[in-house]
């Protein structure tokens, strides 16, 4: 997206609220591929002015596609301050997977007895929503399928206190997903990933389940740690 591109048709989408909702995701489109790319950077500020003037537009949708951002965690208002992009530290990730592998693992010991075939064909369905987000070069999407999978078998696993866990982080797994998924050759490589999860799953052994899950998360972990070591 460019700012020669649809970006400048914003006095026409004006007159519709549904398109002025359509730019604003627009403008988070570009704003997530920036954080991705790493042209956007941890404690970076947002400047509202200089993006519409760079962009061609208002400042209206960019305000709304900040806040978008914000409410995922991506982004940090700071009074009298302005945004900024979410920091992580080194110790931050640590303590984010070491937590993470701990509910998951639970996660799924409890999920997997109670699970169905509907229920395993369905994460099996989110992984080919990723796989199809990937094709389409839709990070955003992608990222957004991978919290899902990850969300979908703490909900399996029917423990309240579980589920409220992994959501207590969300923002943080969000970011991490972020990261990890651009370490990987490619989009398309970050979604393939899950399918020996499912595989595991199927299985419906639990050590075998929790190992691959594990395993996956640990991968994720590794790579991030790579990314913090290229720095």
């Amino acid at each position: 997206m460019t700012s020669s591109s649809v970006l400048r048709d914003e006095p026409l989408l004006n007159h519709v609220t549904i398109d002025n909702r359509m730019l604003s995701d627009q403008i988070s489109e570009h704003l997530f591929r920036e954080l991705v790319s790493g042209r956007l950077r941890g404690g970076q500020r947002i400047n509202e002015a200089e993006l519409a003037r760079t962009l061609g537009i208002s400042r209206n949708p960019i305000r709304e596609a900040v806040r978008k951002l914000e409410e995922r965690g991506l982004l940090v208002s700071m009074p009298r301050r302005g945004t900024f992009v979410r920091s992580f530290t080194r110790q931050d990730i640590e303590d984010v997977f070491s937590f993470r592998t701990m509910v998951e693992d639970f996660a799924i010991r409890q999920a997997l007895p109670r699970m169905s075939n509907e229920d395993i064909a369905g994460l099996r369905a989110i992984v080919d929503s990723m796989l199809a987000a990937a094709n389409a070069n839709k990070e955003m999407e992608l990222v957004q399928e991978d919290i899902r999978f990850h969300q979908r078998i703490c909900e399996l696993s029917g423990n309240t206190q579980t589920l409220r866990a992994f959501k207590n982080i969300h923002a943080e797994v969000q970011i991490s997903i972020t990261l990890v998924e651009h370490r990987f050759e490619s989009l398309e490589a970050a979604a393939v990933d899950h399918y020996p999860v499912v595989d595991a799953i199927a299985t419906r052994d639990p050590e075998v389940a929790a190992k691959a899950l594990r395993d996956h998360i640990r991968d994720s972990w590794r790579r991030i740690a790579a990314a913090y070591s290229d720095h």
